[in-house]
């Protein structure tokens, strides 16, 4: 099997996968969007009532500040290469003063060589299509998007409207090694500026892969 036949079945699988995480997310929202006032952010569930923390993951190789601990899912898809295992971290606030209906961490390993975190240019098209594919999903409209370090990891931050500008998913994807991270909330209120949403993503930080010792001989 070719290698370019390889990196597009492994990019074909993320970005269902992708898909079908972003789109349980729109309809898992969809029934708060309606036309509602806008909640002051002072009065939010996240100011009055969560009880945020740090929370470490040393499999996923994380930190991170949460308005509560984390649900987790794991889904597993075959692919003609490799089985690709997609983990999820997230939780929903039980809550109609929430900022955000949904704080979401994903993750999912490739095989070694299969991110090329060194080629500035293929990073750049894979995160062009990731943003693309996930503003399809929701067939939403790109709003900011901006690249940047995190240390030596390359990550891309975006947001995109969808629902004719009622809901919000503001996400960073971070590439580490071989390993592809998404950071996400979800919105479906006209905030504005979202200080729960900068809390949350701002304060993930992935962690160096230790270096594997070698094989005795």
């Amino acid at each position: 099997m070719s290698y370019c036949y390889q990196q597009a079945h492994f990019r074909m699988h993320f970005f269902r996968l992708l898909f079908l995480s972003i789109f349980s997310l729109s309809l898992w929202t969809a029934s708060y969007a309606q036309e509602e006032e806008p909640l002051d952010p002072r009065k939010s569930w996240e100011i009055t009532e969560a009880k945020w923390e740090e929370i470490r993951s040393y499999e996923g190789r994380f930190r991170v500040i949460s308005p509560s601990s984390l649900w987790e899912k794991k889904d597993t898809l075959d692919t003609p290469v490799v089985e690709l295992v997609y983990l999820t971290l997230y939780y929903a606030p039980y809550s109609d003063k929430a900022e955000n209906e949904v704080y979401m961490i994903s993750y999912v390993d490739y095989p070694d060589g299969a991110l090329h975190q060194d080629s500035v240019e293929l990073i750049g098209a894979l995160l062009d299509e990731t943003q693309a594919a996930a503003a399809e999903s929701v067939r939403g409209e790109v709003m900011f998007s901006q690249d940047g370090f995190q240390e030596t990891f390359p990550y891309r931050y975006w947001r995109i409207d969808y629902l004719n500008g009622r809901g919000s998913i503001r996400t960073k994807a971070v590439i580490a090694g071989n390993r592809f991270y998404t950071v996400q909330t979800v919105t479906q209120r006209a905030y504005g500026i979202n200080h729960s949403t900068d809390r949350f993503i701002d304060s993930f930080f992935v962690f160096a892969e230790e270096p594997k010792e070698k094989e005795s001989e």
